[in-house]
């Protein structure tokens, strides 16, 4: 897939002041080894987060095909999301028929938008956070199919537990065009912090379902032009800390790593990467960061990139992957360190891959 249209709508520019760090530079680590990526599970419907759970078993949000049969053109719901999970020997979905959206086209579906990301509910199931690219609008018009869109919700019984979509319609918090993409998500009190990427927002979710504005992402003024944020992944350190990422317009080398000590307010903490989409943390609190492509351009995408981030002195370091990483999207680590990432999200070709350097 080339980047989705809901992506596309969020990376504008505008001309509001925001929040710049010094760049720092990314330097390879053992440049003269590439990575080998081992594949865990293949033909994933265009896959997107993934978690590891407290059993080692690895989950995958798939965004789904749409619906099969969708004519040229027309943006069609279907029921082909699903939560995707590796233990051991076993691999499969243990859940099926979660709303999905995209676009009929010859060349198979497009502007593909479903389950983003998963977490394990303490009481049986997945929690999910699903895009829209949209409003409440825009989502009523697809049809009941898609009322979990553009919403966190638990897969055992479908009760939405956030409605990101319909914050950001009724208060459109950056005063720009109309538009919700949640993306990522963590636990948080009774319920969750969420990153909005196509309304630049970080939003808390309440025990009761309601939804509030946590965080309005600022422009980021970059040495090229001003972009917006775009919020994309999210993760909690052992001791509470919250890091998320932005893509800052896809301006190269202008992504920020944001930092919510436990308490506290959200501050820039490294900058210098491009198009993060996704974030992990280890035990020592040192972050790995996954960047969907190193620049845009006519053509085929640039290759993603994976890059460790030392939690106490900010120094970047790149592993190197080489070319194998093709529109990678999700991100997260074992407990012996092990990474997992999303590869080849663009389609049902995707797979969940373990990098090994």
């Amino acid at each position: 897939m080339s980047i989705s249209r809901s992506w596309r709508r969020a990376l504008v520019t505008a001309g509001a002041a925001g929040i710049v760090a010094a760049p720092l530079l990314a330097v390879p680590a053992h440049a003269e080894t590439t990575a080998t990526l081992e594949v865990l599970a293949d033909h994933l419907n265009n896959p997107r987060g993934v978690s590891v759970l407290s059993d080692g078993s690895v989950v995958v949000a798939e965004a789904g095909q749409g619906l099969p049969g969708c004519a040229d053109g027309v943006q069609c719901v279907g029921r082909t999301g699903s939560v995707y999970k590796v233990k051991g020997s076993f691999k499969g979905r243990v859940v099926t028929g979660l709303a999905s959206t995209a676009q009929g086209s010859a060349n198979g579906p497009a502007n593909v938008t479903g389950p983003t990301d998963v977490l394990a509910d303490p009481n049986g199931g997945y929690d999910v956070v699903s895009g829209l690219g949209g409003t409440t609008q825009y989502r009523a018009g697809l049809g009941p199919d898609a009322a979990t869109l553009g919403t966190v919700f638990r897969t055992r019984d479908g009760k939405v537990l956030g409605d990101l979509a319909d914050l950001e319609t009724r208060q459109n918090p950056d005063g720009g065009e109309v538009h919700s993409n949640p993306w990522s998500l963590v636990r948080s009190g009774s319920g969750f912090l969420v990153t909005d990427a196509g309304a630049n927002t970080l939003v808390r979710t309440k025990s009761d379902g309601s939804t509030s504005l946590e965080f309005l992402v600022p422009i980021n003024v970059t040495p090229s032009r001003p972009a917006e944020g775009v919020p994309t992944g999210m993760v909690k350190a052992h001791d509470g800390t919250v890091y998320f990422s932005d893509m800052s317009g896809t301006v190269p080398g202008s992504a920020r790593i944001w930092k919510i000590p436990p308490g506290g307010t959200p501050e820039v903490f490294v900058t210098g990467l491009s198009n993060l989409v996704d974030l992990a943390v280890d035990c020592s609190g040192n972050l790995v960061a996954l960047s969907y492509t190193k620049g845009f351009q006519a053509g085929p995408p640039l290759p993603g990139t994976l890059s460790k981030i030392d939690g106490k002195t900010k120094a970047i370091t790149e592993i190197p992957t080489g070319d194998q990483l093709n529109q990678p999207t999700g991100l997260a680590l074992g407990r012996q360190g092990q990474i997992y990432v999303t590869n080849n999200s663009g389609g049902g070709e995707g797979q969940l891959v373990s990098v090994h350097y």
